[in-house]
C-alpha cells in the first residue's frame, strides 16, 4: 500500500472541508428538479441563482458597503471566496509540478471553479455566479503566487 505524504494529506483534508463548506454546511442539496419538470424546472427554480453577468454582484456589495449587511456580504463574499481558496492555490504546484507553470494551473483551476458553480448550480446548494468563480481565482492565484515562494511576501513588505 502505498503511504500518502504528508502535503496529500493536507490537500485531501483541504478539499473535505471545501466541499462540506461548498455543498453542505447550511445548504441542502436538491435534485428533485430532474423528476418534476427536468432541465427547465431548474432553471425556473434557479432564476434568482444564476450571475452570468461579470461584476453585478462585487459592485452590488460594494455599494451596500456602508450598511452593516453590506460590509457582511463584503466580509463573507470577496473575502471569504477569496480566501476559501487561496490553499487551493498552495496545494496544487507542490502537489504535482505541472502546476507549477502559471498558464496550465490558471487553465485547470479555472475550469474546476466553473465546475463547481455548476454542480452547486445543478444541486441546487448554491449559486452559479461568475463573480464567485473570478473571486475564487483570484485566491488560488494569490495562493500560488505568493504561497509558492514565501520569499515573495519578504520582497514586497520591504518594496
Amino acid at each position: 500500500m502505498m503511504k500518502m505524504k504528508p502535503i496529500h494529506t493536507l490537500f485531501t483534508l483541504y478539499l473535505m472541508a471545501l466541499f462540506y463548506v461548498l455543498f453542505i454546511y447550511e445548504r441542502s442539496i436538491d435534485l428533485s428538479w430532474i423528476a418534476r419538470g427536468g432541465f427547465s424546472t431548474l432553471v425556473e427554480r434557479q432564476a434568482e441563482n444564476l450571475n452570468l453577468i461579470l461584476f453585478k454582484n462585487i459592485f452590488h456589495y460594494l455599494q451596500t458597503m456602508n450598511y452593516a449587511t453590506g460590509m457582511r456580504n463584503i466580509i463573507v463574499n470577496i473575502g471569504g471566496h477569496m480566501l476559501m481558496f487561496t490553499p487551493f492555490g498552495f496545494f496544487l504546484p507542490r502537489i504535482n509540478k505541472r502546476f507549477q507553470n502559471i498558464r496550465f494551473f490558471i487553465g485547470i483551476a479555472l475550469l474546476i471553479m466553473f465546475l463547481i458553480e455548476g454542480l452547486q448550480y445543478l444541486t441546487m446548494s448554491g449559486s452559479f455566479d461568475v463573480d464567485d468563480a473570478l473571486l475564487n481565482m483570484i485566491g488560488a492565484i494569490i495562493g500560488f503566487v505568493f504561497l509558492r515562494n514565501p520569499d515573495n511576501l519578504e520582497r514586497i513588505s520591504h518594496d
